[in-house]
């Protein structure tokens, strides 16, 4: 049994002994990630963690590769909130979520329009979907995605927002990582990023992230019960899952441009998210 099966299997094991009551039920949830999913912690990401290695090219690569990402995740909350429409509480909050993304609270300004002039401005990097399109391991990464957040299963698809704004203050640390390493490479310093757009954009998600994820857990709590608390651990370890492995096949990926050729094998990792997911 390979890494990915095992890692299944667990999940699987963990969905069918999970707790039955919301609160106890999240905390396990996270505490399982944390053990399980270490692509998606700051001082285990495959990225940070081989930063020293990496070439320009490669940390290149990665930060373009992460705003494709960013620029679809508006769409997976749009998805998401009309998919969910009989919810409430939890369409409020998703609504609210993305006019601060359109720049409700950046003076009108989206939070996409920031991160592109700062990437342009600070890093010298053109990250607009015009200008190029994401690897094939990002694309199967948010086809994925975009197919999770597209679920007609309210508790599923709350599950899967719930780990999309847990995971989201360790994505932007190591986003932040990233993008500092690359600076220095670039330009010598990572102190010159202070009070920079790039540094607004990713030290205000770091904030913003705090309450989305309060806020969320209020919205969705008063709809799970046990009939649908299952399909919101599936929801939940789902995203975590696609994530997890869209990670470590972005470093692998990275070696592409560096002169280096590897055959990404997909069928076994979609085949785990499939399982989640049904």
């Amino acid at each position: 049994m390979t890494y990915q099966q095992r890692l299944t299997e667990s999940i699987k094991t963990f969905i069918e002994n999970s707790p039955e009551k919301f609160d106890e039920c999240l905390s396990s949830i996270k505490e399982f990630v944390k053990d399980n999913f270490d692509a998606l912690h700051l001082d285990s990401n495959p990225i940070v963690t081989n930063l020293e290695k990496m070439t320009v090219e490669q940390v290149n690569f990665a930060i373009k590769e992460y705003a494709a990402f960013s620029q679809e995740a508006i769409h997976m909350l749009l998805d998401a909130m009309l998919r969910n429409h009989d919810w409430p509480k939890l369409f409020e909050e998703l609504q609210h979520n993305i006019d601060e993304e359109k720049g409700e609270e950046t003076k009108g300004i989206p939070h996409l329009e920031i991160m592109r002039e700062g990437y342009r401005k600070d890093l010298g990097l053109e990250v607009d979907y015009k200008d190029r399109k994401p690897s094939l391991v990002t694309q199967r990464f948010l086809s994925t995605m975009r197919r999770i957040f597209n679920s007609d299963d309210n508790a599923f698809s709350a599950g899967a927002l719930l780990a999309f704004e847990g995971t989201a203050i360790q994505e932007f640390h190591i986003l932040d990582a990233i993008v500092r390493a690359y600076h220095q490479s670039t330009k010598g310093s990572q102190k010159a990023l202070s009070k920079s757009l790039t540094e607004y954009y990713i030290d205000g998600h770091k904030d913003f992230e705090i309450g989305h994820e309060a806020h969320l857990i209020s919205s969705i709590k008063p709809y799970i019960n046990q009939e649908n608390i299952q399909r919101m651990c599936r929801g939940y370890l789902a995203v975590t899952l696609a994530m997890d492995i869209w990670w470590k096949e972005l470093l692998l990926e990275s070696y592409q441009h560096d002169g280096w050729t590897y055959l990404i094998q997909f069928e076994e990792q979609l085949t785990s998210v499939e399982h989640i997911m049904n």
